[in-house]
Protein backbone atom coordinates (compact mmCIF):
# COMPACT_ATOMS: atom_id res chain seq x y z
CA UNK A 1 0.00 0.00 0.00
CA UNK A 2 1.36 3.31 -0.95
CA UNK A 3 1.98 6.06 1.97
CA UNK A 4 -1.26 8.36 1.70
CA UNK A 5 -0.82 11.87 1.98
CA UNK A 6 -3.24 13.27 4.90
CA UNK A 7 -1.03 15.70 6.78
CA UNK A 8 -1.83 19.54 6.05
CA UNK A 9 0.66 21.67 6.87
CA UNK A 10 0.27 26.03 6.82
CA UNK A 11 2.73 28.57 5.73
CA UNK A 12 1.82 31.96 6.37
CA UNK A 13 3.65 34.51 2.94
CA UNK A 14 3.25 37.30 1.69
CA UNK A 15 2.11 37.67 -1.70
CA UNK A 16 5.30 38.59 -3.23
CA UNK A 17 6.62 35.31 -1.76
CA UNK A 18 3.66 33.42 -2.69
CA UNK A 19 4.62 34.42 -6.36
CA UNK A 20 7.86 33.70 -5.82
CA UNK A 21 7.05 30.48 -4.50
CA UNK A 22 4.38 29.73 -7.19
CA UNK A 23 7.07 31.00 -9.88
CA UNK A 24 9.68 28.36 -9.14
CA UNK A 25 7.33 25.80 -8.59
CA UNK A 26 6.30 25.74 -12.63
CA UNK A 27 9.01 23.01 -13.90
CA UNK A 28 7.15 20.74 -10.43
CA UNK A 29 3.97 18.89 -10.88
CA UNK A 30 3.03 21.06 -7.60
CA UNK A 31 4.24 23.40 -5.12
CA UNK A 32 3.73 21.02 -2.60
CA UNK A 33 6.22 18.80 -4.56
CA UNK A 34 8.54 21.71 -5.31
CA UNK A 35 9.10 22.39 -1.18
CA UNK A 36 8.97 18.19 -0.58
CA UNK A 37 11.83 18.50 -3.27
CA UNK A 38 13.86 21.42 -1.77
CA UNK A 39 13.32 20.25 1.71
CA UNK A 40 15.03 16.96 0.55
CA UNK A 41 17.71 18.17 -1.11
CA UNK A 42 18.94 20.91 1.14
CA UNK A 43 18.48 18.83 4.20
CA UNK A 44 21.56 16.41 2.38
CA UNK A 45 24.87 17.14 4.50
CA UNK A 46 26.78 17.28 0.72
CA UNK A 47 24.24 19.95 -0.42
CA UNK A 48 24.39 22.43 2.73
CA UNK A 49 28.27 21.90 2.67
CA UNK A 50 28.42 23.08 -1.24
CA UNK A 51 26.29 25.97 -0.77
CA UNK A 52 28.05 27.30 1.90
CA UNK A 53 31.83 26.50 -0.42
CA UNK A 54 29.87 28.53 -3.29
CA UNK A 55 29.71 31.72 -0.43
CA UNK A 56 32.84 31.28 0.58
CA UNK A 57 33.81 31.10 -3.26
CA UNK A 58 32.31 34.33 -3.58
CA UNK A 59 33.44 36.10 -1.03
CA UNK A 60 36.76 35.47 -2.19
CA UNK A 61 36.42 36.48 -5.35
CA UNK A 62 34.89 39.57 -4.27
CA UNK A 63 37.69 40.11 -1.57
CA UNK A 64 40.75 39.78 -3.96
CA UNK A 65 38.62 41.27 -7.14
CA UNK A 66 39.48 44.89 -5.52
CA UNK A 67 43.02 44.35 -4.31
CA UNK A 68 43.68 42.72 -7.91
CA UNK A 69 42.17 45.94 -9.49
CA UNK A 70 44.82 48.10 -7.13
CA UNK A 71 47.49 46.25 -7.60
CA UNK A 72 47.29 45.69 -11.82
CA UNK A 73 46.74 49.63 -11.71
CA UNK A 74 49.73 50.66 -9.16
CA UNK A 75 52.16 48.06 -11.29
CA UNK A 76 51.07 49.30 -14.49
CA UNK A 77 51.27 52.73 -13.54
CA UNK A 78 54.98 52.26 -12.17
CA UNK A 79 56.10 50.13 -15.65
CA UNK A 80 54.86 53.12 -17.52
CA UNK A 81 56.79 55.83 -15.40
CA UNK A 82 59.82 53.54 -15.37
CA UNK A 83 59.39 52.95 -19.42
CA UNK A 84 58.65 56.85 -19.58
CA UNK A 85 62.43 57.80 -18.22
CA UNK A 86 64.07 55.35 -19.59
CA UNK A 87 63.26 56.50 -22.97
CA UNK A 88 64.23 59.96 -21.23
CA UNK A 89 67.78 58.26 -20.16
CA UNK A 90 67.14 59.60 -16.82
CA UNK A 91 66.01 55.57 -15.22
CA UNK A 92 68.17 55.98 -11.88
CA UNK A 93 69.00 52.95 -9.91
CA UNK A 94 67.09 54.55 -6.99
CA UNK A 95 64.02 54.60 -8.99
CA UNK A 96 64.46 50.78 -9.66
CA UNK A 97 64.55 49.97 -6.18
CA UNK A 98 62.64 52.39 -4.24
CA UNK A 99 59.67 52.30 -6.33
CA UNK A 100 59.56 49.71 -8.85
CA UNK A 101 60.26 46.64 -6.53
CA UNK A 102 58.59 47.72 -3.61
CA UNK A 103 54.78 47.60 -6.20
CA UNK A 104 56.31 44.52 -7.66
CA UNK A 105 56.37 42.95 -4.44
CA UNK A 106 53.52 44.02 -3.32
CA UNK A 107 51.87 42.29 -6.25
CA UNK A 108 53.71 39.24 -5.44
CA UNK A 109 52.05 39.36 -1.54
CA UNK A 110 49.08 39.53 -2.97
CA UNK A 111 48.99 36.92 -5.83
CA UNK A 112 50.86 34.49 -2.92
CA UNK A 113 48.34 35.51 -0.54
CA UNK A 114 45.55 34.89 -3.18
CA UNK A 115 47.18 31.50 -4.17
CA UNK A 116 47.13 30.50 -0.58
CA UNK A 117 43.37 31.23 0.05
CA UNK A 118 42.63 29.03 -3.71
CA UNK A 119 44.41 26.30 -2.41
CA UNK A 120 42.64 26.17 1.26
CA UNK A 121 39.57 26.57 -0.76
CA UNK A 122 40.39 23.79 -2.89
CA UNK A 123 41.29 21.66 0.19
CA UNK A 124 37.80 21.77 1.80
CA UNK A 125 36.64 21.32 -1.75
CA UNK A 126 37.82 17.87 -1.43
CA UNK A 127 37.03 17.05 1.92
CA UNK A 128 33.12 17.53 0.56
CA UNK A 129 33.47 15.30 -2.87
Amino acid sequence: MKNQRTKVFQLRLTSDELLNLKEKAVPYQSVSNYIRKAVEEFTHVDVKQQIEMMQDLCAFYRKFQNELSWAGSNLNQSVKRANELAVAGLLSPGYVNEVLLPSIQDVQNILKRIKDDLETLNNRTRLIK
